[in-house]
């Protein structure tokens, strides 16, 4: 009897090191600060013995999470469920506090400790009310005739008889009652511009992504509001597009920018599109790099930031003074870079966005 006593006790106590377990988590989708819900961490655990477990995640500030605790005895298979209110408060790819097990003998014998990774929330950039930036679209490059692209209804190269299935937009009404018959004009096909914008990612602020990712954002939202094609280029390059699935990834590109520690230069324009730059530092390598990327550009703007940040509506700051190095650079290139059609537009810390 004493050394069945005896194995049952270190079975007890070895009970923690023969524990199985995997956590899944769900309830945090993508969404913007100020997002508010409640998700949920189940864990299966897996124990030929009874032990004693503890699990605990701790808390995010980024995620508005409180730590929370919940204890439990578990034998055999068994699920147990912990919810985690939350509350998005900052833009990013933030990963969740990963899950702490901690498994004891139920007389206290032995102990294990694992810790089981939950995963990421994506927090996109805040969407803040700002005045326009950028003029009307000019869908059709003028000049720039091309065998594929949109048909442009006001440039009508001849006339041809009705052909079931043309529309009906284009039917030649007073040409149509001359000759007696239906006629159509026959249309040039133009390229189409749009809107590509680079998001410089060297960061001398700390709220400088931030507030060039909510910028960034504006304009892009802007863009599909009206129909317009746009692209990005942040960390990667998002090609010219539009719809809802587009303007998702863009958020995703916008959401995980992470400061680098050098200015990644801005790639070529695509031909005929209005390029837009975002830059803190304004280095010099990135100046030379935004004139050759806007030589097939229909108009090019360079938003400085030199302080890395500016006031929202409704918000006040202390006057900056100086001329940081970044801006010190970006008026020597002023005349050059409007030579090459690259309007600068400086953004001090203490001024709202005005957009002009």
């Amino acid at each position: 009897m004493g050394a069945l006593a005896l194995l049952l006790l270190l079975a007890l106590a070895l009970a923690p090191r023969w524990l199985r377990a995997k956590a899944k988590v769900h309830g945090f989708p993508p969404g913007f600060p100020g997002r508010a819900g409640e998700g949920r961490v189940e864990v299966e655990v897996q124990a030929p013995l009874p032990v004693l477990l503890q699990v605990e995640v701790g808390g995010s500030a980024a995620l508005g999470l409180a730590p929370r605790k919940a204890l439990a005895l578990a034998w055999g298979r068994a699920k147990l469920g912990l919810s985690l209110p939350y509350r998005y408060r900052r833009r990013g790819a933030h990963p969740l506090p990963a899950l702490q097990l901690r498994a004891r003998g139920v007389l206290g014998l032995g102990e294990r400790r694992l810790a089981l990774p939950l995963g990421e929330a994506l927090v996109y950039p805040a969407l803040r009310p700002l005045p326009p930036l950028l003029p009307a679209p000019a869908f059709f490059l003028e000049g720039r005739r091309a065998p594929w692209g949109l048909q442009d209804p006001l440039e009508a190269v001849s006339l041809r008889p009705y052909r079931p299935g043309d529309p009906l937009r284009l039917l030649a009404r007073k040409a149509s009652l001359r000759l007696g018959r239906p006629v159509v004009r026959e249309v040039e096909r133009r390229l189409e511009g749009g809107l590509f914008l680079h998001v410089d990612t060297q960061s001398l602020h700390p709220s400088y992504l931030d507030h060039a990712a909510s910028l960034a954002f504006g304009l892009l939202l802007e863009a599909e509001r009206r129909g317009e094609r746009y692209g990005l280029s942040a960390s990667e390059v998002l090609p010219l597009g539009r719809g809802k699935a587009h303007l998702r990834r863009a958020l995703e590109l916008l959401a995980r920018l992470a400061p680098s520690p050098a200015a990644p230069l801005p790639p070529p324009a695509p031909w005929g599109s209005t390029y837009v730059l975002l830059t803190q530092g304004a280095e010099e390598a990135f100046l030379k790099a935004a004139l050759r990327g806007a030589r097939r550009a229909r108009e090019g703007l360079l938003v400085l930031l030199p302080e890395g940040y500016f006031l929202f509506p409704g918000e006040k700051g202390r006057p900056v003074h100086g001329k940081p190095p970044g801006l010190e650079r970006a008026l020597r290139y002023r005349a050059l870079l409007l030579a090459h059609g690259v309007r600068l537009l400086v953004v001090r810390g203490h001024e709202p966005f005005r957009g002009k």
